[in-house]
């Protein structure tokens, strides 16, 4: 199969530290070609102006004019432009009536790269991003060039007083309008790796607890795959990376204790909604839970679970490789 095309990018942000940052890892990424940086809309405007040579346009219209961005991007979006809201989501969820008033809902649809994204994930995320953009461009250009088809076909049959032919563009043009043609950009599914184990964790257990089961897991012949470098942050790259492996292990350390009397205590926030996106993906989930932690979220069974102590992790550990080797269907 031939390499997607790279794409030439438009980046038009007066938030000059964010703009840098994604200017830096966009002009590193194999899948861009170019990329043009603006501050303003109306340079941006002027760039798009009667051009064809931008495939991706990236704007952060809290940092502009929003009524006027909103416009400029859901024109470049009816031109079959794929664009980026890059914004902090947080800020966009507590002005959502503002932000998404009146034909502004469409935004709701749009591709977006939050500017929260820990510096180590950015790159990442903005792969992720950059391959939705791929697929809707793909999709826009397959709907253009089926559109210039039929076109062409309807004046054929007008010029010839063909009437079947006629009436036949236009039952194709009724099949696409049931049909609402219409890409979820974002969705392009991932293959699943065979004998791939996402391991979700603390951190600040990589020295201890974590080094000694990921040699247990690959001891089995299993490849370890991790949201390295997220450190607290659960974005579209953590996510993909969750969704195309085979099973999922979570190790669920102490990371504070709860207000109340008693020896009870929480793990990581982020290490929840991993397991959450696991359950979401119907992952095969082993979890291996400290004594003492609590609140850890409903699990299908808790035969999946393994408890442990520093001295007794070692024993855990191999019980839960134990069971994702039998899952696997190889032999003791």
């Amino acid at each position: 199969m031939a390499a997607l095309p790279r794409l030439t990018v438009l980046l038009c942000d007066n938030d000059s530290s964010a703009a840098g940052r994604l200017y830096q890892e966009l002009t590193s990424s194999p899948l861009v070609e170019r990329v043009v940086a603006v501050e303003t809309l109306a340079d941006a405007a002027a760039r798009v102006a009667g051009a064809t040579e931008f495939d991706v346009l990236i704007v952060d219209p809290l940092s502009t004019d929003l009524a006027q961005a909103a416009r400029f991007v859901l024109a470049r979006t009816d031109e079959g432009i794929a664009t980026v809201l890059y914004v902090d989501l947080a800020r966009v969820e507590e002005q959502a009536v503002t932000f998404y008033h009146g034909d502004r809902t469409r935004l709701r649809d749009a591709i977006t790269l939050d500017k929260r994204t820990p510096p180590e994930m950015l790159g990442a995320e903005a792969d992720v991003v950059l391959t939705k953009c791929q697929a809707f461009r793909l999709l826009a250009t397959g709907r253009s060039r089926a559109d210039r088809l039929l076109g062409e076909v309807r004046e054929r049959a007008s010029s010839t007083g063909d009437d079947e032919l006629e009436r036949l563009v236009d039952d194709v043009d009724q099949v696409r309008i049931l049909e609402h043609v219409r890409p979820e950009p974002g969705l392009v599914r991932p293959k699943v790796a065979s004998n791939t184990v996402f391991l979700s964790y603390r951190f600040k257990e990589e020295d201890g607890f974590v080094r000694g089961l990921t040699g247990l897991l690959e001891d089995q012949g299993f490849t370890v795959i991790t949201g390295r470098a997220a450190d607290g942050y659960v974005g579209m790259a953590v996510l993909n990376r969750i969704r195309e492996c085979e099973y999922f292990v979570s190790l669920m350390t102490r990371a504070r204790q709860f207000a109340e009397p008693g020896e009870k205590f929480a793990t990581s926030a982020w290490l929840i909604e991993e397991k959450g996106a696991a359950l979401a993906f119907s992952k095969y989930m082993v979890l291996l839970v400290e004594e003492g932690v609590d609140d850890i979220g409903g699990l299908h069974g808790d035969w999946q679970r393994h408890q442990f102590t520093a001295p007794t992790f070692t024993t855990a550990a191999r019980a839960a490789v134990q069971q994702l080797r039998k899952r696997s269907g190889r032999p003791d």
